[in-house]
């Protein structure tokens, strides 16, 4: 295991493989070497017990909320970490560096102001949330004109990779689908290159 897929399953996010997804192998090896410069991380999807029941059947313990946010706070030691869910259920406050706020990825401009509450510098961006290709898409090209160039944004669950990757390219974005396989599981994660941010 890395050191993300401990982190991963200490805080009972099912991205590492020990609990369903093949993430944080992939994460740890684009990540490893910019860890102390990252300063910003925003993740779209939060979660909470209610929605997380697949992680309660595989380790016997109940998903935490927030669990892949403290997962980023761990291993990026100087990143402000900020999670946005459309379910208000899922906040919650306490934790150092870690900021939840409530965003509906459906709608647009709810997008745009959050962006411009949350401010352009962020440095890693995830969709982690409704996994449905309209949605991925219409969050992608809402977002990355407003971030800096250089963001790392990367689309989780994408069950429509040729529809995803084909609008973004129309759109001017570089965009990458890493092999990544479980043992009976295919799944993909869309990488986008932010060529056209202002």
């Amino acid at each position: 295991m890395t050191e993300l897929c401990k982190l991963a399953f200490k805080y009972r996010t099912d991205k590492c493989p020990q609990i369903r997804h093949s993430y944080t192998p992939f994460y740890h090896k684009l990540f490893k070497d910019i860890r102390n410069e990252v300063k910003k991380v925003f993740e779209m999807g939060i979660g909470f017990p209610e929605t997380m029941g697949h992680v309660e059947k595989v380790i016997g313990k109940p998903h935490i909320a927030g669990a892949s946010l403290m997962m980023w706070r761990d291993y990026f030691p100087n990143a402000q970490i900020i999670g946005a869910d459309w379910d208000g259920r899922a906040m919650f406050d306490g934790e150092d560096r870690i900021e939840t706020i409530v965003m509906d990825e459906r709608y647009p401009q709810d997008i745009k102001n959050t962006i411009r509450v949350v401010g352009k510098d962020v440095d890693i961006f995830i969709d982690d949330g409704a996994h449905e290709h309209l949605n991925q898409i219409l969050l992608a090209k809402t977002v990355l004109p407003m971030l800096k160039k250089e963001v790392i944004y990367i689309i989780e669950d994408v069950y429509s990779p040729r529809r995803v990757v084909g609008a973004l390219n129309a759109l001017g974005y570089e965009c990458e689908v890493p092999e990544l396989e479980l043992e009976g599981y295919r799944e993909h994660l869309v990488v986008v290159k932010n060529n056209e941010a202002l």
